[in-house]
């Protein structure tokens, strides 16, 4: 497997590496150029994306238009499995959440912070990690 950290805050990107790395190869970017880059790079390698992991507010193209880009490259690749979508963002209004569920077919929308119980919850319903084990 592998997935997508696109995330402008060097520390989700950390966190976020720290604790999906033991899943899955993970590529990281700071930016919607990068990302673009490393998915495309993805495809060509006959290496897909298997999770995309996207924070809404960055500069220039914002998380909800990288991932319809990302959406277009993937389609116009050919048929495949298409990457789940975590969106990670601080905006919880009912406009940014709609937009991520329903243009950019998000599988999940996790607020920050980022809390590592409620990460590996969200992966293990998407069926990317098997189900954590939690101390009681």
């Amino acid at each position: 497997m592998r997935f997508l950290i696109v995330d402008d805050d060097e520390s989700i990107i950390l966190f976020l590496r720290t604790f999906l790395s033991a899943y899955a190869e993970c590529l990281t970017a700071s930016d919607s150029l990068e990302a673009l880059a490393a998915f495309e790079a993805s495809l060509e390698e006959d290496r897909p994306i298997t999770a995309v992991f996207m924070d809404i507010l960055m500069p220039g193209m914002d998380g909800n238009e990288v991932v319809q880009a990302l959406r277009r490259m993937e389609e116009a690749a050919g048929p495949r499995e298409p990457f789940k979508l975590v969106m990670i963002s601080v905006l919880t209004d009912t406009r940014n959440v709609s937009e991520s569920f329903f243009h950019g077919r998000a599988d999940a929308y996790l607020p920050k912070p980022l809390r590592r119980e409620v990460l590996l919850s969200e992966l293990a319903k998407l069926g990317l990690i098997d189900a954590p084990v939690l101390p009681l």
